[in-house]
């Protein structure tokens, strides 16, 4: 069970010695400005969902997914037949990428689409689609604590977001050497050269950590590397098709 906003606060008010009272309202932003920062460097499992399916008009070259709300990552992509079982990845692509090979969708055969940009509220399409086919996301989305009995939305985030917010109230008050080491604290010393560490990095790690991984770094590490075969997924409709697993 994760801590709440208000006993995540009083922790940050017995590291920095200011109260909820005189420190309340920042103490409430810096909570939720914690999970965004960490969200826009790793989708966390607790901000990933998956929406209803987007409708793609037939040689429509663009989806509008305004509905979906704090949007920060499409962690999947996937066309879909409304009415059958077929599916394919839709790869997602750059705009430096799309300008390059794409240029104008419209200029492509009609079908199934290929390739997906990511470009305010819609996503476009490299070619005009076909009737009959759908849009299927799972996306991450900015998470809040809703008030101060909210847990913290994202679990293994709840120490990053303590020293965090730690951190941000010895900004506010100008004492920059306790600002400095809350900071290195929660984001680690070399954050600003773009290199995550602390509790953000241990709480990614966390997040990432999967027993069938364990068991990969087994299986390389008693010599079967060289003696494994691939297996390309072509079950229709199964939620991988098409993409491959190496079996050793």
């Amino acid at each position: 069970m994760a801590r709440t906003r208000s006993e995540i606060q009083d922790l940050v008010s017995l590291h920095t010695g200011y109260s909820t009272t005189a420190k309340g309202t920042l103490m409430d932003a810096l909570c939720d400005s914690a999970l965004k920062l960490a969200i826009m460097k790793h989708s966390f499992r607790d901000s990933i969902s998956t929406p209803d399916d987007f409708t793609i008009d037939e040689d429509s070259t663009s989806v509008d997914i305004e509905s979906v709300s704090n949007l920060i990552h499409i962690v999947t992509a996937r066309i879909v037949e409304a009415d059958g079982s077929r599916n394919k990845v839709l790869k997602m692509k750059n705009r430096t990428w799309w300008d390059r090979h794409v240029i104008n969708p419209e200029d492509n055969q009609k079908g199934w689409p290929n390739f997906g940009l990511r470009y305010g509220t819609k996503v476009y399409l490299d070619r005009p689609a076909n009737s009959g086919l759908e849009l299927r996301l799972r996306v991450s989305t900015s998470q809040s604590f809703a008030d101060d009995d909210t847990e913290c939305p994202v679990d293994v985030l709840e120490l990053f977001v303590e020293k965090y917010v730690t951190a941000g109230v010895f900004l506010s008050v100008e004492n920059p050497q306790s600002y400095l080491f809350w900071k290195s604290e929660a984001l680690g010393p070399l954050y600003d050269r773009g290199i995550v560490g602390g509790e953000l990095l241990n709480a990614i790690n966390a997040d990432k950590f999967d027993t069938s991984e364990e068991l990969q770094i087994e299986r390389d590490d008693i010599g079967l590397r060289d003696r494994g075969i691939a297996v390309e997924n072509l079950i229709t409709g199964h939620d991988r098709y098409g993409e491959t697993d190496t079996w050793y």
